[in-house]
């Protein structure tokens, strides 16, 4: 034993280094057995938005510690389709809240991203649950095809039943009286070079037969018109000419002084004209001469009372009636022909029918329409050969024969 600490101390460091040597093991051997583990290497940050609720589910994606980086995106639909309400975004598969920020009081809520079609788009696609399909926000789609809407039907044009219209001025006198009527305007050529012209001459005319006239007037009140041609009469209440099963619709009445039409070269004070159309158009002509020498006509005088004070200024008695029926005379033999109108522009094709029995008016009543209008007729025209028919007069009945009683034995 003393051999060996002789040794030690003869061969071996000083104590003080044997201790200080000491304390540096146990303090290296200590911090040795505490040194921590290398951190192991974190997984990228993966950010996967959440497809919207309506999407197709995804099949169930693989758990996050063995879920490649590239297959991320595909966890979104999944997550959409667990029943539990959206997170908005996981990172790493962990959710994360989202923060909306809200408006201040007061101030409206900002206006929607329009990118963000663009952007659900992408999510969709990323994550296999739709196509992708990106429409621009400026684009404006086509509008949508009008159905097309079937033509109206055009119903036939219905003939005129008023006056024809003048479509240039024309008179009775100067340089646009009747001689100048053709010249005035092309639609006047008629008046010059029709062969079928009115009023004639009737002369010679054929006595037969002819087919009964029946004229339909209820009493009317009317309206009287200064047209600075004549006095144009319109009867409300219409009426019709009927003869050979046809019937005629009353257009207007116009007056003239003198009359028209001549018979066998004579001259009538004045004439009332009534004229027609039928159901095809065709016009017809009643001419009613007036005989200036009797007393004073009560339709006349009610015609000439309403006078208008001013032309084309027509004029309609509330309470005034006229009766056609009893103003024309009773009996209706005419004579007949075919003719035109006897103003521009002179249409032919006019069936006319000229009461021979004259209705007799006072000599003032054809007065005060001749201070109006001293000539608004048309001069006579060339008859060209024309055949003119009128009311035969009928032989009288042959007296009944006698009869005896018979004799009694």
């Amino acid at each position: 034993m003393t051999v060996y600490r002789r040794r030690l101390v003869d061969h071996s460091v000083p104590l003080k280094g044997v201790v200080a040597l000491a304390v540096l093991a146990l303090v290296s051997t200590a911090f040795a057995a505490d040194a921590p583990a290398p951190l192991p290497k974190a997984d990228p940050i993966q950010i996967t938005p959440i497809a919207p609720a309506a999407a197709a589910p995804a099949p169930a994606a693989p758990s996050a510690a063995s879920r490649p980086a590239a297959s991320a995106p595909a966890a979104a639909p999944a997550a959409a389709t667990s029943g539990r309400p959206p997170t908005g975004m996981t990172i790493n598969g962990t959710p994360a809240l989202r923060v909306a920020q809200q408006p201040a009081a007061g101030q409206p809520a900002a206006p929607a991203d329009p990118n963000e079609a663009v952007r659900q788009a992408l999510r969709e696609r990323m994550a296999g649950s739709g196509e992708l399909v990106i429409r621009s926000t400026d684009s404006v789609p086509p509008p949508a095809p009008r159905p097309e809407v079937p033509a109206a039907r055009v119903a036939a044009p219905k003939p005129s039943t008023g006056r024809p219209v003048a479509v240039a001025p024309w008179d009775y006198e100067g340089e646009r009286g009747p001689q100048a009527w053709a010249k005035l305007h092309p639609s006047y050529a008629q008046c010059e070079k029709g062969r079928f012209q009115s009023p004639i001459d009737l002369r010679d005319g054929v006595g037969v037969d002819l087919p009964p006239i029946t004229f339909d007037f209820k009493p009317s009140l009317f309206k009287v018109t200064d047209t600075g041609k004549t006095l144009d009469l319109a009867y409300n209440a219409g009426g019709s000419l009927t003869v050979l099963g046809s019937v005629h619709r009353l257009s207007y009445i116009e007056f003239r002084h003198p009359a028209e039409e001549r018979i066998n070269g004579r001259t009538h004070g004045m004439s009332m004209q009534m004229h027609f159309r039928d159901a095809q158009g065709r016009m017809s002509a009643v001419s009613v001469l007036l005989n200036p020498v009797g007393k004073e006509n009560p339709f006349i005088q009610a015609v000439w009372n309403h006078i208008p004070l001013v032309r084309n200024e027509p004029i309609a008695p509330p309470d005034v009636m006229l009766d056609l029926a009893k103003f024309l005379p009773r009996d209706l033999a005419y004579y007949t022909y075919m003719g035109s109108l006897t103003t521009p522009p002179c249409t032919e094709g006019v069936t006319w029918f000229v009461l021979k029995n004259p209705v007799d008016i006072s000599p003032e009543q054809a007065a005060i329409f001749g201070r109006l209008y001293p000539n608004n007729a048309r001069p006579i025209q060339v008859g060209n050969s024309r055949l003119i028919k009128e009311s035969r007069a009928r032989p009288p009945a042959p007296a009944a024969a006698p009869t005896f009683g018979s004799l009694s034995q």
